[in-house]
């Protein structure tokens, strides 16, 4: 199985297209809509020397735009969640709940969190679809 650098366009890419062929996807997102922002805060001792921000975007079961981006779009997205890259890492590998996660502010969110609850299941299927990609973290390069 290939293997994807965590946090680059092609593990974007990867897991946009894992998103994409997923019908169980297709269908749990059918309601949602918008754009999440994920900035991954600076961690030099992890391998992470400046912020990282990652733009996804949904639209009723489909995925549009997943990219490696600014500051500014990050920013423009409907839900911008932003955590150091430990706290995104166990996340990415279901090691912590991202629900609880959010509640506990552990991830940082600007946006709507009643609409990211009431659409759990959409969330924690893009998660479950992330944890089947081959993974290499920085920190364990």
């Amino acid at each position: 199985m290939v293997k994807y650098n965590a946090m680059t366009q092609e593990w974007l890419d990867a897991w946009k297209q894992k998103i994409a062929n997923s019908k169980e996807y297709r269908e749990i997102a059918k309601n949602w809509e918008g754009s999440v922002s994920m900035i991954v805060n600076p961690d030099p001792e992890k391998g992470i020397p400046e912020p990282i921000y990652l733009f996804t975007d949904y639209w009723h079961g489909d995925v549009r735009d997943f990219l490696i981006c600014d500051k500014a779009k990050a920013e423009s997205a409907n839900f911008v969640m932003s955590a150091d890259f430990a706290r995104w890492k166990q996340v990415a590998k279901k090691e912590v709940d991202s629900t609880k996660a959010l509640m506990q502010g552990k991830l940082k969110l600007k946006g709507d969190l009643t609409y990211v609850v009431r659409n759990i299941k959409t969330v924690n299927k893009v998660i479950d679809l992330l944890c089947e990609i081959e993974t290499i973290w920085p920190d364990e390069a």
